[in-house]
């Protein structure tokens, strides 16, 4: 049936916290105008999130955490006991790393304040394992003790922790964001605005209708799986080849869509196609 003349479309969103009634999300920012990782969903379906962007990057690109920002490695610091924890002002019936506690502290070397801020901590194993717990910020090393940090977390621990307590420490998917690297692991979605050295926060589509950069090599056909490229920086790329072959057997890669309508020829890295986001 033909399309009703009579449809009606909004690009509007609701009102947004100190902001109003609308979102450019063509516009990156110098300072921040939303809380990192902030989103909405728009009337036509598709989800943005606000991001931090720490590279000069292209509009239409894939884009991602590094992980050197937070970490993402399996037993990245190692607690201290609660009982060898220097005692945190205003917590004086409280040791860092027991339950009710907003902070843990932990033995790392060379590590900045506030470098693990908005990232995850998990506990992996022993005594408090099986918690995901936000990160507020954390002190430089030798603070509060020769080599240790201190952590603060956004809420109080719910199961106590000890020196054999296994942790994880993952960045934010919203946080100093860069082009994906080739099969890279972690995707956060397509940037909407061309970021620069002084233009870092903007828009980031995680859901629904977006262009986005296509792999240079790989044949990319309609209705197929979409991944992460093997080939190219920034771009999609179809799970299967339109033989049925599988893209990269031995290559990891998050499936982050699928296919809408593919580029006309192009040079790799220089050509988009449309795709249907299903990062969320």
């Amino acid at each position: 049936m033909a399309l009703s003349s009579v449809a009606y479309y909004s690009n509007a969103i609701v009102g947004s916290p100190q902001q109003g009634g609308d979102v450019n999300i063509y516009e990156a920012n110098t300072n921040p105008k939303f809380p990192v990782g902030y989103g909405f969903k728009r009337a036509d379906g598709n989800v943005f999130r606000y991001c931090h962007v720490g590279t000069a990057t292209r509009a239409g690109n894939l884009v991602g955490p590094t992980t050197a920002s937070g970490g993402a490695t399996y037993n990245a610091v190692a607690l201290v006991g609660s009982t060898a924890s220097v005692a945190v002002p205003g917590e004086s019936n409280i040791k860092a790393g027991q339950s009710g506690s907003h902070f843990v502290e932990a033995t790392v070397a060379a590590i900045a304040k506030d470098k693990y801020r908005g990232s995850y901590l998990i506990t992996t194993q022993g005594t408090g394992m099986g918690h995901t717990y936000r990160i507020k910020g954390n002190t430089a090393t030798d603070d509060p003790a020769s080599g240790n940090i201190r952590i603060q977390l956004y809420d109080a621990i719910t199961s106590g922790m000890n020196i054999y307590t296994g942790t994880i420490i993952v960045p934010s998917m919203y946080t100093d964001l860069t082009v994906t690297a080739i099969s890279s692991s972690q995707v956060t979605g397509v940037l909407m605005a061309d970021t620069s050295s002084t233009k870092i926060y903007g828009w980031v589509c995680t859901h629904g209708v977006s262009g986005c950069c296509e792999d240079g090599t790989n044949t990319v056909t309609a209705g197929y799986q979409v991944s992460v490229s093997t080939v190219t920086a920034g771009a999609y790329a179809c799970l299967y080849r339109s033989g049925g072959t599988v893209l990269a057997s031995s290559v990891a890669v998050p499936i982050i869509g699928y296919s809408i309508t593919p580029s006309a020829a192009g040079a790799a890295s220089n050509r988009s196609g449309a795709i249907y986001l299903t990062l969320e």
